[in-house]
């Protein structure tokens, strides 16, 4: 089977002109099939992605489980390789994307190279980001979260790991990484409070510490110098933020 002509390439945006016409173009060498699901960007994100050939979606933002699924919806192909605007498919990668004929249903996850300006980050929280990418949505989908959503499955599925790296723009500065990390913050609080779990003392002051170590020593962020020691701080603001924003949840409840 001819992968072209069995895959659609979901992608959702906002506000993502610097990196969707790479994240297009990369993905043209394996679909006829794009579609862009764009929550109200300003900046020229819709213009270049149907410039592109793109099949343009503009719909209010729901969360990001829920707006994958809008786009998997509208998709024209039962395989689904969902990106975020800022993910470009690596060479090896799309080679062997289209070496994949799909006999088995199954679950591929994509191994992510994720740089913070033009500085790759191979350890630390970044060391093994793995993250599952191409399914089949007869048997998969996004599940509703707001932030860290998942795919889930209807049936029990193998998961397949790809050869080549899935490349991750994630932020054009340490400085704007550390502003995006501030937003997930409080949406993670948002989805804690929504649960019913509470920030106590061990959560909110040692959980950072802990999470510091981790990245920074066993999962050995130092081997990427000064910028593994930023990670690992900016990860630890965030670990305490959205524990310091989840009770103050809380206390405004009871108030």
């Amino acid at each position: 089977m001819n992968s072209q002509l069995s895959v659609s390439v979901v992608i959702i945006t906002l506000n993502a002109a610097s990196t969707i016409h790479l994240c297009i173009n990369a993905a043209l060498k394996i679909t006829d099939d794009i579609i862009v699901v764009d929550s109200g960007s300003t900046d020229n994100t819709q213009q270049i992605a149907t410039q592109l050939g793109a099949k343009l979606i503009q719909e209010k933002w729901y969360g990001y489980g829920k707006n994958k699924t809008i786009g998997n919806n509208a998709a024209k192909y039962d395989w689904i390789l969902s990106l975020d605007a800022d993910e470009v498919l690596s060479d090896n990668l799309i080679q062997s994307i289209k070496n994949i004929h799909f006999i088995t249903i199954a679950a591929y996850t994509f191994k992510r190279l994720n740089f913070i300006g033009n500085k790759p980050i191979r350890f630390g929280a970044f060391k093994n980001d793995f993250v599952v990418r191409l399914f089949n949505k007869n048997y998969s989908t996004w599940n509703n979260a707001e932030v860290h959503e998942k795919v889930e499955h209807n049936i029990t599925l193998p998961t397949i790991k790809f050869k080549g790296y899935l490349n991750h723009f994630t932020c054009n500065s340490f400085e704007n990484f550390e502003k995006k990390n501030e937003q997930y913050a409080q949406l993670m609080a948002d989805k804690y409070f929504a649960k019913g779990k509470k920030a106590n003392f061990i959560k909110l002051y040692l959980s950072p510490i802990f999470n510091f170590m981790k990245n920074y020593f066993f999962q050995l962020g130092f081997l990427d110098g000064q910028a593994g020691f930023r990670l690992a701080i900016i990860y630890a603001k965030y670990t305490f933020n959205k524990y310091r924003l989840l009770k103050i949840k809380w206390q405004q409840k009871r108030s």
